[in-house]
């Protein structure tokens, strides 16, 4: 009796193991082979095959016959890099208007855009919202009571908000004006301008002053619609080349804070790039708002940290110089440094409480005195803290000097930078604002030179989709734009750096850029080795995207 106890007491305990063990295995680990192709694991490094387990690396220059198990990748004889980044995007805000708004891309007066709204308007009930993006104008104060006549004649009584490509300065209609209560009296904030003509509004909103009526419009967005718009350009952007970007999620006078969007995709198996999301602050009291988006990061959404701006556009002739446009004025600042404007909107205070809680910040400078305020509040931080524990990336660095640029390599990769090659020539009549200076906008080269990580980038829609694919933005850079007397080229493993180590330090990751082991298998092909191909020869469909994988997973493949 004893011994059928022992016997019947060990068959449970065999059985209650094999259950355990059922319940507690893992699904069969995936492994993949990637081969026949020229692989470069960094900006000048490859390896003949590259071993992925899990969507990471692994191992490179495996003997294949060691791994008959794992599913073969034949790149057929094209190029495979680390995946491309995006460090400066605006894809969900952006998707949403082009998705159910008017295409103003080309528009450059009243005229244009109303006849866009004209057709737009067909489609649109009479209790509907008009949306619409991508306008430019030359002289933005210019915009008159005139022209709000020819805006308001073709949206009759429903309100309109047009968003220009700089998303820096948006036209209302008299609808808007009256749905959100605006009216010449209304306060402003700090760094926004109302356009005010014989006491009357004209319409037209600058910087900040779109938050007056975006937070009441915003507010009655469609939440399947902006999904949509959104899939649209991530989708778009894979095929692109990248296989992450960082998205800032807001403007000067916008947020459209809504990744959970991106959290559905990535359950969903339809987030074809990884995502780092921002959330635009404009004040103290911001960052505190912020701080409820951490410890929700998945392996494909992750929050980022915090943006904040600094001065205004430099194309709409609002970068803060320190010296005088042709405008007659310094441009425009956003924020202050001390408590002159009150502590909430103190940018010493407001990067000591970023640092308390544990996050990262990306700041628009567009002019010197803008990096010089930036660099001035992360010093007094730093100086105070003993050292400073997140990432700081300058956006679009406009008018650096050689002084600022060796106070930033002072802080030892806490301080990085995003920059726009394509802005040299989508940007190519802000002479108008500021003369000779114009050429000392953007020193990209200078900034690469320097050692500093420098991520590159597309902002979008400030460059257009037609600038926007990764072989467009290096064609721009290694030609100077078209103009390289005055913009110095990068080479194309400068910019492929800039895509894919540069890129990952703004987005303040560790675990993409490179294809070493043990870091995400975020992978580009191509259909012609990058190095290879003269410089006039790349343009938005030279070379050829063929696949992107993201983690080993196929995120986009050419048909």
């Amino acid at each position: 009796m004893q011994i059928k106890g022992m016997i019947n007491l060990g068959l449970t305990l065999a059985v209650l193991y094999l259950f355990s063990s059922m319940g507690g295995a893992r699904e069969e680990d995936s492994i993949q082979l990637f081969t026949n192709g020229s692989i470069y694991i960094d900006t000048v490094q490859k390896a003949d095959n590259l071993l992925v387990k899990n969507g990471v690396v692994e191992a490179i220059n495996v003997s294949s016959e060691q791994y008959k198990n794992a599913t073969v990748i034949d790149l057929k004889g094209s190029a495979a890099y680390p995946g491309f980044i995006d460090s400066h995007v605006h894809l969900m805000e952006t998707g949403y208007f082009f998705y159910v708004g008017a295409n103003l891309i080309g528009c450059n007066d009243s005229d244009s855009i109303a006849r866009v709204l004209a057709e737009k308007v067909k489609s649109i009930p009479e209790d509907g919202i008009i949306l619409g993006a991508g306008f430019s104008l030359r002289d933005y104060d210019n915009w008159s009571l005139e022209d709000l006549a020819k805006i308001d004649n073709v949206t009759g009584s429903r309100p309109a908000f047009l968003g220009d490509k700089l998303g820096h300065n948006a036209i209302i209609n008299s609808a808007a004006m009256n749905l959100t209560g605006l009216n010449p009296a209304t306060a402003v904030p700090l760094g926004g301008k109302m356009g005010v003509e014989d006491g009357k509004l004209t319409g037209m909103l600058r910087e900040s002053a779109m938050t007056l009526p975006g937070n009441t419009i915003f507010s009655l967005f469609n939440s399947t619609d902006i999904k949509a718009g959104t899939l649209i350009l991530l989708r778009r952007w894979a095929s692109f080349g990248y296989t992450g970007a960082v998205d800032l999620m807001g403007g000067p006078g916008v947020r459209l804070m809504r990744p959970d969007i991106f959290y559905e995709l990535e359950e969903e198996g339809a987030l074809p790039l990884r995502i780092n999301y921002c959330y635009t602050i404009f004040n103290l009291s911001d960052v505190d708002d912020a701080a409820r988006y951490r410890g929700n990061d998945t392996d494909m959404v992750r929050f980022v940290g915090c943006k904040i701006f600094v001065d205004g556009a430099f194309a709409g002739g609002q970068a803060w110089t320190s010296w005088e446009n042709l405008q007659g004025n310094y441009g425009l600042q956003e924020i202050y440094t001390d408590d002159i404007g009150g502590p909430e909107m103190n940018l010493t205070r407001i990067v000591e409480r970023v640092e308390e809680y544990g996050m990262n910040m990306h700041y628009h400078v567009q002019g010197d005195r803008a990096i010089g305020a930036v660099i001035e509040a992360l010093d007094r931080v730093s100086s105070d803290r003993g050292n400073l524990t997140g990432v700081h990336t300058l956006i679009h660095m406009g008018f650096p000097s050689d002084e600022q640029i060796e106070k930033i390599r002072k802080f030892n990769g806490h301080v990085v930078m995003s920059v726009q090659p394509a802005f040299w020539s989508v940007e190519n009549d802000t002479a108008y604002y500021y003369g000779e200076h114009n050429k000392d906008a953007y020193p990209i080269k200078k900034l690469v030179d320097s050692g500093i990580p420098v991520g590159i980038s597309t902002d979008f829609s400030v460059s257009p989709p037609e600038y926007s694919p990764a072989t467009m933005v290096i064609g721009v850079a290694v030609t100077g734009g078209g103009d390289p007397q005055t913009y110095l080229p990068l080479s194309v493993a400068e910019v492929v750096r800039g895509l894919t180590v540069g890129s990952t330090a703004a987005a303040s990751r560790g675990d993409t850029g490179v294809l070493y082991q043990g870091y995400k298998a975020d992978i580009v092909v191509y259909d012609q080795d990058l190095y290879s191909v003269p410089f006039y020869k790349f343009s938005k469909d030279n070379p050829k995207v063929l696949a992107t994988y993201v983690g080993g997973k196929e995120g986009y493949r050419a048909t």
